[in-house]
């Protein structure tokens, strides 16, 4: 008798053991789960603190052209260098990716590749779009 009851003890002992390794095991799946969902959320995090701008550096330029093809307002920062507006500029004009331009703001010829606050442009600022020929 004693013999059986020292076989119950073990195998009730065990069937904790392995009761408690499943608990366990459940745990870290979801443990698992929890950081898989908090690795994602800082990731979004992270991509929405590179699109949040200050609303007080974003500025309208327009585009002007002495052919008068173009009258078009962009979106930029006061950051941005000119050679990044222009780019956007191309995107809507692409003939004009393919000519030779200057650009004059309030009489000065900009600078491709200062900042838009460098070169002096301001909200409602209008750029003219010289063509070399």
């Amino acid at each position: 008798m004693g013999n059986l009851n020292n076989n119950n003890k073990i195998n009730e002992k065990g069937n904790n053991n392995f009761n408690e390794i499943n608990y366990l095991k459940e745990i870290i799946k979801s443990k698992d789960k929890e950081i898989d969902f908090l690795n994602i959320q800082l990731k979004n995090i992270e991509n929405d603190n590179k699109k949040l701008v200050d609303f007080e550096n974003i500025m309208v330029v327009t585009f002007i052209s002495s052919d008068q093809k173009i009258n078009y307002g962009i979106k930029c920062l006061k950051t941005d260098t000119f050679a990044e507006v222009e780019e956007k500029l191309y995107q809507k004009y692409e003939e004009y990716r393919e000519t030779n331009n200057n650009f004059i703001a309030k009489g000065k010829l900009v600078l491709r590749f200062k900042k838009i606050c460098d070169n002096g442009i301001k909200e409602g600022d209008i750029i003219q779009l010289i063509k070399l020929e």
